[in-house]
């Protein structure tokens, strides 16, 4: 039933079923109870912008809930793990590729921008405490995305860059898709942290990388660790007073180490590899838990 003020309330008999039940969830449909969110509830509510690509969006949402089941180890509560509310609204990844704009031309991203705007607008109305980004591209435009959205987005590339810090980095060669590797923005975030970014700085080396982004995604490569490693011995020197990273900044990239699909950092040959959807994901989950905010 609704009452005057237009709030949905219990019927009188729904109130009289459940004493007469015993029930002591009778409280919670007295008119004007509420719920002690605080004791319901020990997340903020997630917004995740997804689909792009699908792949990435399932990662994420699988790495939040595992980091809400090793929370709970050690914890006496009854009951499952408690996991974060999420809401995911998810684009079409075919659509999000052809609204792409040129290198250097702001004008031509309008509509791109648009399309992630759009979506962020929605988690906002549904009522999430903060979003993120399951994808490392659209953060090149993150600041023109971001624009007029009333909740906090947690960045990526910021992400990471604190990352890199927490484990002393002081050189990282970025690898992803064409946008990210032609683009000074992550090169720029990490600078602001003291860190040297480092885009391939040829065309064929980035065209190596993008075709292996095809390669992984379609499981046609056996070869990508190899790849990925020799790129890395290109254009990182090894050092004990230079640590460098391999930021792999984009979802396909982390399938050429299966063997560290669950890292979030893993080291080879003295290089750390960065996976930055994992690095990402992690500090959503710190963000959205309030009892390590306490």
């Amino acid at each position: 039933m609704i009452s005057e003020s237009g709030q949905r309330q219990a019927s009188p008999r729904c109130l009289i079923q459940a004493q007469a039940a015993g029930d002591d969830r009778v409280a919670l449909l007295m008119p004007g109870a509420r719920r002690d969110e605080t004791k319901m509830n020990q997340y903020k509510k997630i917004g995740i912008v997804g689909g792009v690509s699908w792949i990435s969006t399932l990662e994420y949402y699988q790495a939040i809930c595992e980091m809400s089941h090793r929370c709970k180890r050690g914890q006496k509560q009854d009951g499952p793990a408690p996991i974060p509310e999420m809401t995911i609204e998810s684009l079409n990844i075919n659509k999000s590729i052809s609204l792409r704009g040129r290198p250097a031309d702001d004008d031509s991203w309008h509509a791109f921008e648009a399309y992630f705007r759009k979506a962020l607008n929605r988690l906002e109305a549904s009522d999430v405490d903060f979003a993120i980004i399951a994808s490392n591209t659209p953060h090149n435009r993150f600041n023109q995305i971001t624009e007029g959205v009333g909740i906090p987005v947690l960045n990526i590339f910021e992400e990471v860059a604190k990352t890199c810090v927490k484990n002393s980095i002081v050189k990282a060669l970025i690898l992803g898709t064409e946008p990210t590797m032609s683009s000074q923005v992550f090169p720029n975030v990490l600078r602001k942290h003291g860190i040297s970014g480092i885009l391939p700085n040829t065309g064929n080396d980035q065209d190596k990388v993008i075709s292996l982004i095809g390669l992984l995604q379609a499981e046609k490569s056996n070869r990508g660790s190899a790849q990925i490693q020799s790129l890395a011995g290109k254009y990182l020197r090894v050092t004990s007073d230079e640590p460098s990273a391999v930021c792999l900044s984009c979802t396909e990239l982390s399938l050429a180490f299966p063997e560290h699909l669950n890292a979030p950092i893993f080291k080879i040959n003295d290089i750390t590899y960065m996976n930055t959807i994992l690095i990402h994901a992690k500090a959503a989950f710190d963000y959205a838990n309030l009892a390590k905010i306490a």
